[in-house]
C-alpha cells in the first residue's frame, strides 16, 4: 500500500502510516514499523523492540511514543501498551502496540505539556442539522422553455453562530470549510461541511477539550435524536508566520482515536431531526450556557442517556438504564424525602432505641439499617413525582391517563424489582415479553429526551409536540399505548 498523509484522513478512514518510531528522548534507538488505524482499533506493528530491558520486555507502558512517517508528518502515539511480543529463531523479534489515540503534526513528551489554543471537530449530521442554504442554483432555458442554455452553481457565502459560555470560559462557533474539485469536461465535485469551533480564555489541556467537545456532540445528539460521531478533530496550537507572507497562523494538529464503530445512517435529511437548528436558534447562548452549567450535576443522567446509542445490549440491560436514568435524576433535582429530614433523624433515633430494647439484637440490627434508608422515595414515588410535574396535555401524549400512569409506573417497578432479584412471586405488571420491554423503553426515552429539553430552558409545549411528531418517537410512543396502556 502506497503512504498516505494522515492529516488528509478522518476518523471513518482505515489506514496505514509506515515510518520509524522512538521512545522520547531516545531518537537513535529508532524502529521501523506500521501504524493501523481503523474506527475502534489503533495499534502499532514494529520489527524489532522499542526496549533492550530483557526482563521488563512484553509488560513495557508509554506514555508516548514519537514517530517520523514516510511522508514526513511528526506523531505523538498517546497511551501505548505492548498486546504481543514474538522472538523467532532463527528470525527476528517483533512487538504489536495497542494506541490509544494519536497526535499527528508534532512532538510532545508527555500529555501534561499537551496544550492547544482552539480545538475545530466535525461531528456527523451537523451540515444538515444547520440546514444551511450553501449552493444556489440559477438555470436559464431557451426563450420558449423548450430547452436548458446554461446553469450554473453559485456558492452562498453565510453568517454562523459564535456564542460565549461563560460557565466554560469559552467561545463556540460554528465554522465550515468548502472543497471544489473539477475535471471541467466530465464532472464538478463542490461540497461543503460545517463544524464546530471551541476556544478557551487560556490554552487548556488534551482532557479539558476531550471533555468538552463531548458535551457539544451530545448536546447535538439531544436535537438530532440520532448517535453522532466525530468525523474529523483538529487542534490548533502556537502562532506560526506563514512562509513568503506576513501572515500568521496557528499550527495545526490532527487528532485521531478509537470511538465506538460507527452505525452511520445511508441517508439523512434535515427532517429526520427531532429539533432543527431554526427551531433554536434565538436561543442557542442560554442553551449552551444551561447545558454546561448543568453538566456537573447532571453528568451521569448525560451518561447514561447517551450511551444507550453506541452500545449493543441486551434488552433487560437496556430497560434498567432507562429506569435508572429517571432515578438518578429525580435523586439530583427533587428532594426526594419523605418527611423533613430534622423530623425523620429524630424519630428514627426513637423507634432505634425502642428495637433495641424490645427485639433480639440481630432483628433490631435489620430492621435498623432499613430505617436508615426509609425516609428515602421509593421508585415509583419518584417516576409519579417526574411525570405529575409535567403538563396534563404532556402526561397525556406521553403515556396516558392517570390510571394508564400508576399501570405503568408498577409495570416499571415491578419489572425492575424482577430483573435484579427475579422474584415474580405476586406480581402481575412484570413486563416479560420483549416487545413490551422495547415500547417501555421508547417511552422512558422519550421522556428522558423531554427532561433534557426542559434543563436547557426549552418550552415544555414546543418540545414535547416536537417529540411526538419526531420520526424517532412518534410511532414507538403511539404503539407504547396500545401494548403497555
Amino acid at each position: 500500500m502506497a503512504g498516505l498523509n494522515a492529516m488528509k484522513q478522518t476518523l471513518f478512514d482505515k489506514f496505514e502510516i509506515k515510518g520509524y518510531w522512538w521512545i522520547p528522548g531516545k531518537q537513535e534507538n529508532q524502529v521501523a514499523g506500521i501504524l493501523f488505524f481503523a474506527e475502534d482499533k489503533i495499534h502499532l506493528e514494529l520489527i524489532g523492540s522499542l526496549s533492550n530491558d530483557l526482563f521488563s520486555m512484553g509488560n513495557e507502558k508509554y506514555d508516548t511514543i514519537h514517530g517520523f512517517s514516510d511522508k514526513g508528518e511528526q506523531l505523538t502515539l498517546l497511551n501505548v501498551n505492548v498486546k504481543k511480543s514474538v522472538t523467532n529463531a532463527p528470525g527476528f523479534q517483533t512487538q504489536t502496540y495497542s494506541i490509544h489515540s494519536f497526535i499527528v503534526g508534532g512532538y510532545f513528551i508527555n500529555e501534561e505539556e499537551i496544550q492547544f489554543h482552539s480545538l475545530s471537530f466535525q461531528p456527523t449530521y451537523l451540515t444538515e442539522w444547520l440546514g444551511r442554504s450553501v449552493f444556489v442554483d440559477t438555470t436559464t432555458l431557451e426563450k420558449d422553455r423548450s430547452s436548458i442554455m446554461g446553469k450554473q452553481v453559485s456558492y452562498n457565502k453565510y453568517d454562523t453562530f459564535n456564542h460565549y459560555v461563560d460557565v466554560l470560559g469559552a467561545t463556540i462557533e460554528e465554522t465550515y470549510s468548502s472543497n471544489f474539485k473539477a475535471d471541467l469536461s466530465e464532472k464538478v465535485l463542490w461540497t461543503n461541511k460545517s463544524g464546530i469551533k471551541i476556544i478557551p480564555n487560556e490554552n487548556k489541556d488534551l482532557s479539558w477539550f476531550s471533555t468538552n467537545m463531548y458535551l457539544v456532540k451530545d448536546l447535538l445528539h439531544l436535537f438530532i435524536g440520532h448517535a453522532t460521531y466525530f468525523e474529523s478533530i483538529v487542534f490548533y496550537g502556537e502562532e506560526v508566520k506563514l512562509e513568503h507572507t506576513d501572515k500568521i497562523s496557528r499550527q495545526k494538529y490532527k487528532y485521531f482515536f478509537r470511538q465506538n464503530k460507527s452505525k452511520l445512517r445511508e441517508k439523512f435529511h434535515w427532517s429526520d431531526v427531532i429539533v432543527n437548528f431554526r427551531d433554536i436558534e434565538n436561543d442557542l447562548n442560554k442553551i449552551l450556557n444551561y447545558w454546561f452549567e448543568k453538566h456537573n450535576g447532571l453528568e451521569v443522567v448525560y451518561n447514561l442517556h447517551f450511551d444507550e446509542f453506541y452500545k449493543d445490549m441486551y434488552i433487560n440491560t437496556t430497560l434498567l438504564n432507562t429506569v435508572q436514568i429517571l432515578e438518578i435524576y429525580h435523586r439530583k433535582m427533587y428532594e426526594g424525602k419523605v418527611y423533613d429530614k430534622k423530623e425523620y433523624r429524630a424519630l428514627a433515633k426513637e423507634l432505634k432505641q425502642m428495637l433495641n430494647e424490645k427485639f433480639p439484637e440481630a432483628f433490631a440490627k435489620i430492621i435498623g439499617n432499613k430505617v436508615d434508608y426509609g425516609n428515602e422515595y421509593s421508585l415509583s414515588m419518584r417516576i409519579e413525582e417526574i411525570l405529575y410535574g409535567f403538563h396534563e396535555s404532556t402526561r397525556n401524549l406521553l403515556v396516558g391517563t392517570e390510571n394508564d400512569i400508576n399501570k405503568f409506573i408498577r409495570q416499571l417497578v415491578e419489572t425492575r424489582n424482577y430483573l435484579t432479584h427475579y422474584d415474580s412471586d405476586k406480581k402481575k405488571h412484570i413486563l416479560m415479553e420483549p416487545i413490551d420491554k422495547y415500547f417501555a423503553i421508547q417511552r422512558l426515552r422519550a421522556i428522558a429526551t423531554l427532561i433534557l429539553f426542559k434543563e436547557v430552558g426549552l418550552d415544555e409545549t414546543i418540545m414535547i409536540d416536537k417529540i411526538c411528531n419526531s420520526n424517532q418517537y412518534s410511532f414507538g410512543l403511539r404503539e407504547a399505548k396500545k401494548v403497555l396502556n
